[in-house]
């Protein structure tokens, strides 16, 4: 059942609102909770909904959707399912999840599969969500309508840095055979077995790919990696882990944009994948600085260290004069 605005039809009609409006669409098997969604944001944008995933693609290949928000257990096809294949049918909608559930496996799917903006929790708080979308349409509009921005000129020929932080000599090992065996040639890695030693590797190079552990050295470094993301959005992270957290992965999600989640023990062909994947964004990001924008992050909280905070920011000041 599809709706594109306002009243009757038990979830509405279309023609209510201008249709030059930002579009949002809701999808989710509960109408209360789209009669919910409606209220809470048809005062600013143009609002679709569904309870169906195959009808939100349908309504993808023919609206001009700037940001789509998706519940995750849906009878029919599940929000990773529908954000996965919605990165295909429509590039520049910003995708978010919303779930009421702490899905491991749907968290690491939204990150993996569907490259998701923001995961947000039911009950949400309005107020927070109004933001997170407001942010996430501001992005879109510039993504579908790109002003013209001059990009380098294409590097056949260069050599990724790729930063390994971990303290486990045998991920090290493991790494580096992966890399020799399928881009031997085209990276430089360095390996650093601390937060410093990474924040001094940062300052030596320009790093483009990131494989890290959560913990490293006794030390959570997931605050690091969000700061990074912070300032310099073209760096690609992947976060390589044996740990298993909803919260620190929805962190991860909404302040760091990490580009894929991979349990530990490390599976060959699965770290391949994601590190071509992942040098392929970086070179996607460098050709399109506006596709940066899909990748900003929440600011640092005031929790984090500021010493760390300023260090990093002086870091990319430097790279990018």
């Amino acid at each position: 059942m599809i709706a594109k605005s306002a009243p009757p039809c038990p979830l509405g009609k279309a023609g209510m609102l201008p249709a030059d409006r930002p579009t949002i669409l809701f999808v989710d098997d509960e109408e209360r909770i789209l009669r919910s969604l409606r209220m809470l944001f048809a005062a600013s944008y143009r609002v679709l909904m569904t309870t169906n995933g195959h009808e939100a693609l349908e309504i993808l290949r023919k609206e001009r959707v700037h940001v789509l928000v998706s519940d995750q257990r849906m009878p029919i096809m599940t929000g990773v399912e529908l954000l996965r294949q919605a990165r295909e049918y429509s590039p520049p909608s910003m995708r978010l999840l919303l779930t009421g559930y702490s899905d491991m496996e749907a968290i690491i799917g939204s990150i993996n599969e569907g490259e998701i903006f923001r995961y947000i929790n039911k009950p949400w708080n309005a107020e927070d969500f109004r933001r997170t979308v407001g942010e996430a349409m501001e992005i879109a509009i510039k993504l579908w309508d790109p002003a013209p921005v001059e990009a380098p000129p294409p590097a056949p020929d260069e050599i990724l840095e790729i930063l390994l932080l971990d303290d486990s000599p045998e991920v090290a090992v493991a790494i580096r055979a992966l890399l020799d065996e399928n881009f031997l040639g085209a990276y430089h890695l360095d390996w650093a077995t601390s937060q410093a030693e990474a924040m001094t590797i940062l300052e030596r190079g320009k790093v483009s790919i990131i494989v890290s552990e959560t913990r490293v050295d006794g030390e959570d470094v997931t605050p690091f990696l969000k700061t990074l993301k912070h300032f310099h959005a073209q760096i690609v992270t992947i976060v390589l882990t044996s740990f298993s957290d909803t919260s620190l992965l929805t962190d991860l999600i909404n302040q760091g944009q990490i580009h894929r989640f991979l349990p530990k023990p490390m599976r060959k062909t699965l770290t391949v994948r994601s590190i071509r994947s992942g040098i392929d964004r970086h070179r996607e990001i460098v050709q399109r600085p506006q596709l940066s924008l899909r990748h900003r992050v929440e600011p640092p909280r005031a929790t984090v260290n500021h010493s760390m905070i300023s260090r990093i920011r002086g870091i990319f000041h430097r790279v990018s004069i």
